[in-house]
């Protein structure tokens, strides 16, 4: 069964079968977000957010189970953005990027592509990089399905054009982390080069404080010399973060932009709670 999450809405009433607005979704392995965007002024007029397990349900039953909770996804849309955010992804330099290579790379890295569809996206970043990564069918069938007019994304890309953006300055390292319900982002940049981007499964803090100090031991950097950037689903003043605090004594939030968080609903969320659905958009 699906839980929601986050629910946040604006004027979303239907007008009409199908409408122009655009429609936002982000799929995990145990989340799956949804954020209208409207198409007059560019504002986010809703988002909901699901938690699940996708390895306990079949994907065709967790969709019907949204759709039957969703505010959102009753409603037509013909303009449909669609992010996979998987684990089974791999980050390959635009030089050495094939259709095979990428096939090679994911079977090398995450094991046998059967019954699997392998998409790929070019990453807006100097050096150019592609990212690809394979989807189960099952999922693409139930993705077809259930919407329309479809645009596929990764969402490391836009992790990756975020965290490699010209208006940071590195001069010690920084680790960004998406923390997302059962899974976390997480990536490293260190002398403006980016070392690794990866998903990981978490359940406890435990879990998270350890693939960041196993992150940083693979390339012999220090957590008091590390900047840690957070967002998504950790607050301030409770034992997750103090147990981080006293690790990386050097901690940040990432903060959506202004503009996107103006609906009074947002309130009832810390601001860089909703950052990884809303940099999206």
């Amino acid at each position: 069964m699906a839980k929601k999450l986050v629910s946040v809405y604006g004027d979303i009433s239907i007008k009409s079968p199908f409408n122009s607005d655009q429609l936002i979704i982000e799929i995990g392995n145990y989340h799956v977000a949804c954020i209208v965007k409207l198409s007059v002024k560019g504002e986010l007029a809703a988002v909901e957010v699901y938690s699940f397990n996708s390895f306990e349900e079949e994907w065709y039953d967790i969709f019907q189970d949204i759709r039957s909770k969703s505010k959102i996804l009753n409603r037509g849309f013909i303009d449909t953005e669609v992010y996979f955010n998987l684990p089974e992804t791999v980050v390959i330099p635009t030089s050495l990027f094939s259709e095979s290579s990428a096939t090679e790379y994911l079977q090398l890295v995450h094991g046998d592509t059967i019954n699997q569809v392998i998409k790929s996206e070019s990453v807006d970043v100097e050096p150019s990089i592609t990212v690809a990564a394979k989807i189960k069918r099952s999922l693409m069938d139930a993705v077809n399905s259930n919407l329309m007019m479809i645009t596929l994304h990764n969402s490391y890309k836009v992790f990756i054009e975020n965290l490699m953006s010209p208006k940071r300055a590195y001069n010690h390292s920084l680790l960004k982390v998406q923390l997302y319900s059962g899974e976390m982002l997480v990536g490293l940049m260190y002398n403006s080069q980016l070392q690794i981007v990866q998903l990981y499964t978490q359940n406890t803090s435990e879990d998270i404080l350890y693939h960041l100090l196993n992150v940083l031991q693979q390339y012999n950097l220090r957590a008091e010399e590390t900047t840690l950037e957070l967002s998504g689903y950790i607050e301030v003043k409770t034992p997750l973060y103090e147990n981080l605090r006293k690790v990386f004594p050097r901690i940040t939030f990432d903060l959506p932009e202004e503009g996107l968080t103006k609906l009074h609903d947002f309130t009832k969320y810390s601001k860089h709670y909703l950052t990884p659905y809303l940099n999206l958009t």
